[in-house]
């Protein structure tokens, strides 16, 4: 009788039918080409009932050995070996299907009666039963391979060979490639397959989807177990580099090599941007990219360190990365790395959150303790060097008698040189208030780097709520100065949100000196501050009274400019007349009128004109050297306090 769903008309070709009803069936939609008995030759084969006991014998000691073993090439030749065992199946096999590539390729084999000596362990998917098996996810069914035209792969082989009948069954297994796979049987003699014999088949095969699972999932969890160890160990020597007394490279050196992912590691202590893979390798190399972040390019990785991240232990985003002047957008999770509460980097890794499971994320908790623990010894031991400087300067400038005999020796063991000329640069906010002393320490750090590659002998201290650099007073490097005071504005701007004051003393030659110019630059700051100046800064902005202008109230300064010669300066301001540029000529010019008519470019008679209209309207004397001071204090003083303010210049006699 023949089988429902595949029905033979030809010795040579396999043909499906749909039946007219079907019967129910222990195993899902599995067609069986069978034969008629009145149409079979007497050479076909059937399992003896007495053989039957032995097949199962030979099953259950397969499932046992797929119980015990781990070794999956063993299962399945054991497997295959008990289908051939006692039936007329002289031979087995388990392939993988490639659809993609076209081929069929073995798994495992069993050809004990070596029909298969010389057969390929690929085959062409065009030529192979097994492309049908798996779209029909049925069996299917060569009765005789020798006569088949549909597969004539099998056909050649089954003549060179002597096979005849070939069954191939599909598994729902998938291998790591996803590669769904088939197991096949072939026989020397023309079997007559029945329904009950593709049930064993199916039965066989859900042994192997057993033993490959099992396989699958044992090579899984030793994967995990070895991957768990590897990250213990890594977890270890990480800690013996942290706690030995390594440095920041070395440790990110280490975590690089425990992470998979690029990554980029910040230590805000030293201002460094470590990093080894780019994250964009289709964009930028390697080389490249660690030139880029070590130089401008890193200063977007100080930021981001920084910020204040809403998930706290970490925040996963899409990082904007400024690459060749082009912004792109990289999956990444940014790591802070705190001590003691004050951020002290951060370790970026360029991955989704998603891509991470529970032992990625052990690896990177060890990766973040780890570079905490070793930037912790770095903060330390540059806050000590901090103090021991912000020390020293504190004696210095505030010109301790008692300390000022052994500050040289200090200095010395700190590596500076007093006796080496120097000047002070004192950057300090506009207004009264002072730095914070966290926001101080990390301008201090900001700048150190560019101060260190100004002068390698210079140094930056935090002091009073100010920053404080002395560098050697060398006439050849005004250019790098320049622009050294242009990476302190910025970073005080940065931080403060304004421009801030800077101050630059006289040259200092021993440490006596260093008291009196801090003092000095104490004066300008405050007169800045006083008339809302900003910028650089310096005494002689004040002109030759600043000594005695920063001694005096900036109320009563105004006062008395006011008294002196503010009838005047209210006049020019309201009819365009030119008395106090007048005024000051004069005096610049000693008092005397034909340099000062010259000067003005008026004629002598105009200029007494002047002079006598100041005496007469504003009760302005220059007769005695007293009444000559005031003005010229008064003047000065009205610089300072409306700055840059040009009085016009008439050439006709003014009007009352």
């Amino acid at each position: 009788m023949l089988a429902p769903g595949l029905v033979k008309d030809d010795p040579r070709r396999v043909q499906r039918v749909h039946p007219p009803f079907r019967r129910k069936r222990s195993f899902s939609s599995a067609s069986v080409c069978a034969t008629n008995p009145a149409m079979e030759p007497s050479s076909e084969q059937r399992l003896p009932s007495s053989d039957q006991a032995s097949l199962f014998r030979s099953l259950g000691a397969a499932a046992s050995h797929i119980n015990a073993s781990g070794d999956l090439d063993t299962t399945l030749r054991h497997l295959l070996e008990a289908v051939c065992k006692d039936t007329p199946w002289a031979a087995g096999g388990i392939m993988s299907v490639d659809t993609d590539e076209g081929y069929a390729r073995v798994v495992a084999r069993h050809d004990p009666s070596h029909l298969g000596a010389s057969l390929s362990d690929r085959w062409s998917l065009a030529e192979s039963p097994s492309r049908l098996a798996l779209a029909g996810n049925e069996p299917v069914i060569i009765r005789d391979a020798q006569k088949s035209r549909q597969f004539p792969g099998y056909r050649r082989e089954a003549i060179e060979h002597g096979y005849r009948t070939v069954v191939v069954l599909p598994m729902q297994y998938r291998n790591l490639a996803g590669h769904r796979t088939v197991l096949s049987v072939r026989s020397r003699a023309i079997v007559a397959v029945t329904q009950a014999e593709i049930a064993l088949l199916q039965f066989v095969v859900h042994l192997g989807e057993i033993a490959m699972n099992k396989a699958r999932s044992l090579a899984e969890e030793q994967a995990f177990g070895e991957r768990l160890r590897s990250a213990l160990t890594a977890h270890g020597l990480l800690l013996d580099q942290a706690l030995a007394d390594g440095s920041v490279e070395a440790a990110a050196a280490k975590v690089a090599s425990m992470l998979p992912n690029p990554l980029v590691i910040v230590d805000l202590t030293s201002r460094r941007v470590l990093t080894q893979h780019s994250p964009l390798p289709l964009e930028i190399d390697d080389i490249t990219w660690q030139a880029m972040t070590a130089g401008e390019g890193g200063q977007q990785f100080l930021d981001l360190a920084r910020r204040t991240f809403p998930g706290g232990r970490l925040d996963a985003r899409d990082l904007e990365v400024s690459i060749g002047g082009r912004k792109l957008r990289v999956p990444a999770i940014v790591c802070p790395l705190n001590v003691d509460g004050e951020r002290v980097g951060a370790l970026i890794l360029f991955s989704r959150t998603s891509d991470f499971n529970d032992l990625d994320h052990l690896l990177l908790d060890s990766a973040r303790f780890g570079l905490s623990v070793q930037m912790m010894r770095s903060y330390v031991a540059h806050a000590a060097a901090a103090r021991s400087l912000e020390d020293l300067f504190a004696d210095l400038l505030d010109g301790k008698v008692r300390a000022l005999h052994d500050i040289a020796d200090r200095a010395r063991r700190l590596g500076i040189d007093l006796d080496m000329p120097a000047r002070l640069l004192v950057v300090s906010l506009a207004r009264d208030d002072r730095l914070a002393p966290a926001a101080a320490a990390e301008i201090r750090r900001a700048i150190e780097p560019a101060v260190q590659r100004f002068d390698r002998l210079a140094t930056a201290v935090a002091r009073a709520g100010a920053i404080v650099v002395r560098y050697p007073a060398d006439r050849g490097k005004s250019t790098d100065m320049a622009a050294l005071t242009r990476r302190l504005i910025d970073e005080v701007r940065t931080a403060a949100g304004e421009t801030p004051v800077v101050v630059e003393s006289d040259i200092c030659r021993q440490p006596a000196d260093y008291a009196g110019a801090w003092r000095d630059c104490g004066r300008v700051r405050e007169l800045a501050r006083r008339f809302n100046r900003s910028g650089v800064v310096t005494a002689r902005d004040f002109g030759p009274f600043f000594v005695l202008m920063s001694a005096v109230d900036g109320t009563e300064m105004r006062a008395f400019v006011d008294d002196l010669i503010g009838a005047a300066a209210r006049h020019d301001k309201t009819h365009g007349t030119a008395y106090i540029q007048t005024l000051s000529t004069f005096l610049d010019h000693g008092c005397r009128s034909q340099p000062c008519a010259d000067a003005l470019g008026l004629h002598v008679t105009t200029l007494r004109y002047r002079l006598a209209r100041l005496r007469d309207l504003f009760g302005l004397e220059t007769d005695t050297p007293e009444q000559r001071f005031a003005l010229q204090l008064a003047l000065q003083f009205q610089k300072i306090i409306v700055p840059g303010e040009a009085h016009a210049v008439s050439e006709e006699p003014e009007e009352t």
